[in-house]
């Protein structure tokens, strides 16, 4: 019995290695996510240039997956939990240096993850907890990002261990001393991850943190503070992480967001009379829906107010949602169901070639949400689009009714894909909406694939007039017997 348990949880870490590795196409020609611009913010970070003619990365049609190194940091590189991951995957590269290993460290960091949340679930059913975390990392939809110069890989990884630890978490009993302190840190150590890994990612630490507040770990009866102090401890070491991120992204990005929130979002939606509030005139009225790129703001009636003072009309545009509460779940309920595009067809996932033929720039598309009428038509064209709202509302009441394990992990999934959707739209509005819920996106899979494994258990245990083994276990009791 001494042997079953570490050798179970190495299997079950490596399966989800591998889950990455295949979805990826590792080695060859892995899939990856091409560079919107945004890569620069990672890489130059890193002392990295992309290892092509004209010395970029962004819109060229495919993904560049060769950098050389040893370029001197940018002075101001984006504050992520990503930029750390991406210098220790150069470690020891050469000048040269490829983008398939840093596929290969996300492939080995999910690997550890579920081998260690194996271990502290321990074998039996009861590891059927962590196949919600895994499933959405089949395919390349959201495995691919590991292999880009984003900020999403970091938040993604995060998100996994997050999901990981609830569920060890949510099968072992209170008891159980190492295994949920092991828990306890895959849910606070991923929750941090993902906050610091994008600002928008924030929604998850708060979730780490409740989680780990409302855990107890106890010894012969007497309750322990492990979850409390957990949950500070993560709180603590957020702070100047998440207030760096935050202050990069006022230094470089005030104007560009309120720009988006209010073009985008409330004079769409709350209409002509939010003008006023928001100190805009008239003018602007039918610019509602243009994002600020890829055009640029110059021209906009009322851009100037905008660029003047970015704070006061973002605080404007935010009484305004709160004053007409129709408009904002109108705005949240778009951001939902963008959740459905998270393929992001516009960023090409092969890698470049000498025949690859780069798009035309100034060009948008409906995903991008930068021009509204493309933007509407892309959502008409979606299938089922009430259905990641249903998901999240069935995960949140089946965790608030069940109780039980899987339930918990549905619970989790929905309520945090909603937290990062409000967030998205609030940020950004509707610019780059499917990127920006792209996490959101997994968090609702990973709700899905819990719900249908509830709904498996609830009816094996009817035909078998019993129940699955998925309840929180003692493992003193089970030696008792």
């Amino acid at each position: 019995m001494g042997w079953r348990r570490p050798v179970v949880a190495m299997a079950a870490g490596l399966v989800a290695g591998l889950v990455v590795v295949i979805s990826l196409g590792l080695p060859s020609a892995p899939a990856g996510a091409g560079d919107n611009g945004d890569g620069y913010r990672l890489y130059c970070g890193a002392g990295l240039a992309p290892a092509t003619p004209d010395g970029r990365s962004n819109w060229e049609g495919g993904v560049v997956l060769d950098f050389t190194s040893g370029s001197a940091p940018c002075s101001d590189p984006i504050a992520s939990s990503a930029l750390p991951i991406l210098r220790l995957a150069t470690t020891g590269a050469g000048p040269v240096w490829s983008l398939s290993r840093l596929g290969f460290l996300y492939a080995l960091a999910i690997a550890v993850a579920a081998a260690v949340a194996a271990w502290a679930v321990g074998p039996g059913v009861r590891m059927l907890v962590l196949v919600p975390a895994v499933v959405p990392l089949a395919g390349p939809t959201f495995s691919r990002f590991f292999v880009s110069t984003f900020g999403e890989p970091a938040g993604l990884l995060g998100a996994c261990v997050l999901c990981l630890g609830a569920g060890v978490l949510a099968v072992t009993d209170r008891r159980l001393v190492p295994e949920r302190i092991i828990g306890l840190v895959l849910v606070a150590g991923g929750g941090l991850l993902a906050a610091t890994a994008k600002t928008a990612y924030v929604p998850l630490l708060g979730m780490a943190v409740l989680i780990c507040a409302a855990t107890a770990v106890r010894t012969a009866g007497r309750k322990r503070v492990a979850g409390p102090v957990v949950a500070v401890v993560a709180l603590l070491l957020a702070v100047a992480p998440v207030l760096a991120g935050v202050g990069w992204q006022q230094r470089n990005y005030a104007v560009v967001n309120a720009h988006n929130l209010v073009f985008t979002v409330v004079l769409p939606e709350v209409g002509d009379d939010a003008l006023v509030p928001l100190g805009l005139p008239a003018a602007a009225a039918p610019f509602a829906g243009r994002a600020y790129f890829p055009e640029g703001a110059d021209g906009y009636p009322g851009s100037e107010v905008v660029a003047a003072r970015p704070g006061e009309v973002r605080s404007a545009a935010y009484r305004e949602l709160l004053t007409h509460p129709g408009a904002a779940l109108r705005a949240f309920g778009t951001g939902l169901e963008a959740t459905l595009g998270a393929r992001l067809d516009y960023l090409p996932s092969q890698p470049l070639t000498a025949t690859t033929v780069p798009p035309v720039l100034g060009s948008s598309v409906g995903e991008q949400g930068a021009d509204r009428g493309r933007l509407l038509a892309w959502l008409d064209s979606l299938p089922v689009p009430w259905l990641p709202a249903v998901v999240a509302l069935v995960g949140v009441v089946a965790g608030l009714i069940g109780r039980t394990a899987f339930t918990r992990i549905a619970a989790l999934g929905g309520a945090s894909a909603v937290g990062l959707v409000v967030v998205a739209v609030l940020g950004d509005g509707y610019f780059e909406i499917a990127k920006h819920v792209w996490l959101a996106a997994y968090l609702l899979e990973v709700a899905a694939a819990a719900l249908v494994l509830a709904a498996a258990a609830a009816l094996l245990s009817r035909r078998r007039s019993g129940t699955w083994d998925t309840a929180p276990h003692d493992r003193h009791a089970r030696r008792a017997g």
